[in-house]
């Protein structure tokens, strides 16, 4: 799996896996990065209850594509907090003042 995060293409993949407008890709923010982990569980919250169920349009390629785009976020955004870990240290500072 870690194959496929690493080749993961957010704007080929995410599309087909969750219904997402390549336009809605153009922006760079938190919050779209939030709401796209969001939709990415709830769909393979799903697909997990499809396969338990033994239903008949449970995908296990879709499944295994899911996790992999799980798994490219989470370095997406670790990636992207290598990058600006000034809001994190501005937050703790606001609390701790």
């Amino acid at each position: 799996m870690a194959g496929g995060a690493a080749a993961y293409d957010r704007r080929r993949t995410l599309p087909r896996l969750i219904g997402l407008d390549p336009r809605e890709l153009d922006g760079d923010s938190a919050a779209l990065d939030r709401r796209i982990r969001t939709r990415l569980a709830r769909a393979l919250r799903a697909e997990r209850r499809r396969g338990a169920a033994g239903h008949w349009t449970y995908d296990v390629s879709r499944h295994l594509a899911l996790a992999q785009a799980i798994a490219g976020e989470a370095v997406r955004a670790t990636q992207r907090r290598k990058v600006d870990p000034a809001p994190a240290q501005d937050a703790e500072r606001e609390t701790s003042g």
